[in-house]
């Protein structure tokens, strides 16, 4: 279904084109009303591309990273949200697919193109995705239990199943965790307080305490710890990268329309911070195609990253997400009072807003304090 790196075969081009067109119709009213895309999910849903990571066998695309890379990026330059969503649900579809094949509700998540929501968040644990204070209880009839506050559960509201980490059981450590499948109609949600922020308004990422019973069944027969190191952060990174990315090359493109505008009949006028925008944009899409390079091959055997390997996923993590920022203020500058507006072809406001997101998921300092103990116990050869 994909040519040379990454580039999507024709038919995969149309879907995804006709997805994008949804999304950017809408972008403005979803970022204005902070509201889930929803028109731009139903065509994922018809279009088939919200099954893009499951395997082919299981009724997915079966697109490898570097195709969903792209995918990511195409629906970032639309509408940042629809994006976001689309990568996060990604990334929790690859950890049922991977490490929970035999799971009695994968057919039927597959087929009906369930959303996918992340409960990894939780009060009191300060961001550690590592850490659970919430425990797996004993149920009726041999099932089980969970109760967790959630404090960003994006489209909480309007996902039909959740990937919800929690300890094993009552006694175990902190970092002793589990992660469980659990469909809408066995949750009960309460959202707690609002959803209006600066940027990625329409991923809805509202805190929510949610309550589930559900069968024992339903959990990943594999320790959390290996479903984060194997696939969840590879992914999440690589896809969260490719947003950003396709952030900034819109960015660059709106700044490039302006600066041509503004030069009239001067088509070599100097516009440095253009080029400026460009090499960084250049430099960012190298470091993503070449973290998907050295990923690919471990990812495709099911291994978990090496210590290097985690390194640069980190480091791609936090560049990428800076210089989104970097990009679109430099396409401010270029394209000024039009691109401060809300609206016009010259406006970057949105994608500006929607960068600043960026290095809040997953703080970058807790990435770099990794890579600088990575750095020292490699004694700088990594």
């Amino acid at each position: 279904m994909t040519g040379a790196a990454g580039i999507l075969a024709p038919e995969l081009e149309d879907l995804l084109a006709v997805v994008a067109e949804q999304a950017a119709a809408a972008a403005a009213d979803v970022d204005r009303n902070a509201r889930f895309p929803a028109e731009a999910v139903r065509a994922l849903r018809e279009t088939g591309l919200i099954t893009a990571i499951a395997p082919r066998e299981l009724g997915g695309l079966g697109l490898g990273l570097p195709a969903l890379v792209r995918v990511a990026e195409q629906l970032a330059r639309r509408c940042g949200s629809t994006a976001m969503i689309w990568a996060m649900h990604q990334t929790q579809l690859a950890c049922l697919v991977r490490h929970h094949p035999r799971s009695a509700v994968l057919p039927e998540a597959v087929a009906e193109g369930w959303l996918i929501a992340s409960v990894t968040s939780e009060r009191g644990v300060g961001g550690d995705l590592r850490s659970s204070r919430t425990s797996l209880l004993d149920g009726a009839a041999g099932g089980l239990t969970l109760e967790k506050a959630g404090t960003t559960v994006s489209y909480g509201a309007d996902a039909d199943a959740y990937l919800v980490t929690a300890r094993r059981s009552a006694d175990a450590q902190s970092g002793s965790q589990v992660a469980v499948l659990v469909t809408r109609e066995q949750v009960e949600l309460e959202q707690q307080g609002s959803w209006d922020v600066l940027g990625m308004r329409g991923t809805c990422s509202a805190a929510f305490r949610l309550r589930a019973a559900f069968g024992a069944d339903q959990v990943l027969p594999v320790p959390f710890r290996t479903v984060a190191a194997a696939t969840m952060v590879p992914v999440s990174h690589l896809l969260w990268a490719g947003v950003w990315t396709g952030l900034a090359a819109e960015a660059v493109r709106r700044a490039a329309g302006a600066a041509r505008l503004r030069a009239g009949t001067d088509p070599a006028a100097e516009v440095p911070e253009l080029g400026r925008a460009h090499a960084k944009l250049l430099g960012l899409r190298g470091q993503l195609g070449a973290a998907v390079q050295a990923v690919e091959p471990a990812y495709e055997a099911g291994r978990e990253p090496t210590l290097g390997l985690g390194a640069q996923l980190n480091a791609l993590k936090v560049a990428a997400s800076e210089g989104v920022l970097e990009i679109a203020q430099l396409a401010l500058q270029i394209c000024g009072m039009a691109g401060f507006a809300e609206h016009g072809r010259h406006s970057v406001a949105r994608i500006l807003r929607d960068a600043h997101s960026a290095p809040l998921m997953i703080g970058n300092g807790r990435l770099l304090a990794a890579n600088a103990r990575t750095v020292l116990l490699s004694r700088g050869e990594r």
